[in-house]
C-alpha cells in the first residue's frame, strides 16, 4: 500500500500540477520580456508552490483527459485531446484505483436550499428526457450523473460534462452554442457595467431560478468570496434561455431545458452543487502568449484563472476552489 501511495503521489506532483504548467509558462514568457510586470510573480511562485505542497492533502482521485470535443448529440466535433501526456500515462496507471465522489468547496461555506417540484420544469423534463437518455447512454452516463459546467467568452461555448457512476473522471457531454454575452473579455467589477462574469462559482438547489422570466435559469452566485474580496458589486448573474441580458450568459429555448433539467436531476439525486467555471477564452498557452504579448489589463487574473483551467485539462475533474492572499486557490478533491 505505502509503495502504491508513493507512486501515486509522485505522478501527481510530477504530471498532474497546475501551478507547475502555469509557472512553465510564466518563465517562458518572462525570459522574453524582462522587466514586465509579472516579474514579481514569476520569482514569487517557488515559495507559493511550497507553502501550497504543505497545505495539500493527498488526492483522492484523478484521471486525465483523452477524450474528444463532443457537439450536440454527442458528436465528435474534433480531434483528442490530450495536451498532457504525463498526466495521461499517470490516468493509465491509476486508471481504477481511484474513487469517485463530486467533492466540496474549501474557503466558504455551501450554501443550502431545496429542491421543489415546479410545472414549468416538470414539462422541460418531458420534453428533453427521450434525447437526453438516448444521447448519455451511449457515452456511458445517466440523469442524475453529477455535473460541471465551463463557459468561455471569446468562443461563445458552454461545456456539460457528467461523471458516470463509477468514474473518477469527467465525461464531456455536449458544447451548447452561447447565444448571448455582453460585455467585453474580462471579470464583473460593478453592478450596472454590462460585464458577464470569469471565474470560479457554484450552484446549490437554492440558486435554480425556474421562474425567471428568460425561461428557466441558475444563478452563479456573483458575487463570490473572490469578488467580494476584490469589492466588486452586483448580482443576478445567470446561465438562462433567451436570446440576451446584461451580465448574463444566454442559451437557446431548448438547450436551456436540457442543461437546466439534467442540473435538477444531479442536484437531486445527491450533488451538493455543481460548479462553474467562467472564462474569458481557451486558456492554452498559445493563447496567453497573445495576452502576455499585448500585456492586457487582465494578465495577472487571467494567469490565475489558467491555473484552475490547467488542473481541469490535466485530470477531467474540477478542482476544489478557494480565496488565498486575494487570489483564487485550487486542491486536489
Amino acid at each position: 500500500m505505502f509503495c502504491r501511495f508513493f507512486l501515486f503521489s509522485f505522478l501527481i506532483c510530477l504530471g498532474i500540477g497546475s501551478p507547475w504548467l502555469v509557472q512553465d509558462w510564466l518563465e517562458r514568457r518572462s525570459g522574453e520580456s524582462e522587466g514586465g510586470r509579472f516579474s514579481a510573480a514569476v520569482a514569487a511562485f517557488p515559495a507559493k508552490l511550497k507553502e501550497s505542497l504543505g497545505r495539500s492533502s493527498p488526492p483522492s482521485g484523478a484521471a486525465a483527459p483523452e477524450t474528444a470535443r463532443v457537439g450536440e448529440g454527442g458528436d465528435s466535433t474534433g480531434s483528442t485531446r490530450s495536451p498532457y501526456p504525463l498526466a495521461s500515462k499517470a490516468r493509465r496507471m491509476i486508471q481504477g484505483f481511484l474513487p469517485g465522489g463530486s467533492g466540496s468547496a474549501f474557503g466558504s461555506s455551501s450554501r443550502s436550499g431545496g429542491l421543489s417540484t415546479n410545472p414549468r420544469v416538470e414539462a422541460a423534463g418531458a420534453r428533453t428526457a427521450g434525447k437526453t437518455g438516448k444521447e448519455l447512454a451511449k457515452l456511458g452516463l445517466a440523469t442524475g450523473d453529477p455535473i460541471f459546467v465551463r463557459i468561455f467568452k471569446e468562443e461563445e461555448e458552454l461545456e456539460l460534462w457528467m461523471q458516470g457512476e463509477g468514474n473518477a473522471h469527467f465525461t464531456l457531454y455536449k458544447v451548447y452554442p452561447v447565444r448571448h454575452w455582453s460585455g467585453k473579455l474580462g471579470p464583473k467589477r460593478r453592478d450596472g457595467d454590462g460585464q458577464a462574469l470569469e471565474g470560479f462559482y457554484y450552484v446549490p438547489p437554492s440558486q435554480l431560478r425556474p421562474e425567471t422570466r428568460h425561461h428557466l435559469g441558475m444563478d452563479l452566485g456573483y458575487p463570490n468570496d473572490y469578488d467580494r474580496y476584490h469589492g466588486r458589486t452586483g448580482g443576478g448573474l445567470m446561465i438562462h434561455g433567451g436570446a440576451r441580458s446584461s451580465g448574463s450568459y444566454a442559451l437557446s429555448p431548448d438547450d436551456i431545458e436540457e442543461v437546466y433539467t439534467l442540473a435538477v436531476a444531479a442536484l437531486a439525486s445527491g450533488q451538493p452543487f455543481f460548479r462553474v467555471n467562467a472564462f474569458p477564452f481557451r486558456m492554452t498557452d498559445q493563447r496567453m502568449d497573445r495576452e502576455w504579448e499585448r500585456q492586457s489589463e487582465w494578465i495577472e487574473f487571467w494567469t490565475n484563472l489558467k491555473e484552475g483551467y490547467d488542473f481541469f485539462e490535466n485530470v477531467n475533474r474540477p478542482p476544489a476552489v478557494g480565496v488565498e492572499a486575494g487570489k483564487y486557490a485550487f486542491r486536489i478533491r
